[in-house]
């Protein structure tokens, strides 16, 4: 349930930020080649949550799954999180994206960068605790 919870909370934090870019790229003309124009790009958010919520819920059972598989409670803390080889694998998993993302949408590198910041945190630290609970 911990990996569901923290990959409900970033499909949150995706929708809010893949709205962000459709809204920007609506109105550059990018999506324009896909999208009718006369469709609202307040519309354009529901399919993306849904999309959102059904990778972030399932790619967090899959994290949340393998954190008790792989007994990972047991092991000492670092940096406040309660596993330390957990943590240091979320870093590795959120650091994977970056590169190919920094090179094609260079422009948006503050929101890359946010949200492996925000995957850190709600998978390394935030997901082990609650398992906790």
């Amino acid at each position: 349930m911990a990996g569901w919870t923290m990959g409900y909370a970033m499909a949150i934090v995706s929708t809010v930020a893949m709205a962000y870019l459709a809204f920007r790229a609506r109105t550059g003309g990018f999506l324009e080649r896909w999208v009718d124009p006369e469709v609202s790009s307040a519309l354009l958010a529901v399919p993306i949550f849904m999309g959102m919520t059904l990778t972030w819920t399932m790619f967090g059972l899959i994290l949340g799954s393998a954190y008790e598989v792989g007994n990972f409670k047991h092991h000492a803390g670092a940096l406040g999180a309660p596993s330390a080889p957990f943590l240091v694998a979320m870093f590795g998993v959120a650091w994977l994206p970056l590169p190919p993302l920094l090179i094609f949408f260079r422009r948006e590198w503050k929101l890359w960068i946010a949200m492996s910041v925000v995957f850190v945190g709600l998978f390394g630290w935030c997901m082990p605790y609650l398992a906790a609970r």
